[in-house]
């Protein structure tokens, strides 16, 4: 799904679409950003309400991956069938603590989670790569201004994420130190 609509890049970009090509153009560079950005944040910036995940249980704690973050709201967790009671669980940072769960059990845990809206400086990166790409000509590799100097190629590069823009949504990413490592 896409996180940005055509009407804010052509907000963005200070003029209507020339034609239904350039129309068509942006959509596509639009879906194309999508995945990059979500791919790269790892998190799809969507609100999921009442899915079921299952958790396995270590020492009496699962932990909860962190694509289930913002907005975390367990409705319910099952151990072997049965519904646990809400106090005979609960939730501690990124962790579920469930004591009554032996070791290498599996939770079924039933909640909502993710983002009510799509961060503001999501949609403008989208935005801005969405217009960054619709600025290159097809086939040009680089382009100087000074002494005029431009670059051909037999196709265009792909486009990918910008440094600028990776720089603007990196603190969406999930971070490797968060991860509890144990050594055996």
């Amino acid at each position: 799904m896409a996180l940005v609509t055509t009407d804010d890049v052509v907000a963005r970009l200070g003029r209507p679409a020339t034609d239904a090509t350039e129309e068509a153009r942006i959509e596509a560079f639009i879906e194309d950003a999508t995945g990059l950005v979500v791919d790269f944040c790892w998190t799809d910036f969507q609100r999921h309400t009442d899915e079921s995940f299952a958790a396995q249980v270590e020492g009496g704690r699962a932990p909860l991956a962190s694509a289930l973050f913002p907005g975390l709201a367990i409705s319910s967790v099952t151990l072997d069938g049965v519904d646990l009671a809400p106090d005979a669980w609960r939730v501690r940072g990124r962790t579920l603590y469930v004591p009554c769960a032996a070791d290498g059990s599996t939770l079924t845990v039933t909640a909502s989670w993710g983002w009510f809206d799509v961060p503001a400086s999501v949609k403008a990166a989208i935005c801005f790569e969405v217009i960054r790409w619709l600025s290159v000509s097809p086939g040009t590799v680089t382009e100087k201004t000074g002494d005029l100097e431009v670059q051909y190629t037999y196709a265009a590069a792909s486009p990918g994420l910008s440094e600028a823009v990776k720089n603007m949504i990196r603190r969406f990413r999930p971070r490797l130190a968060s991860i509890p490592l144990q050594r055996s």
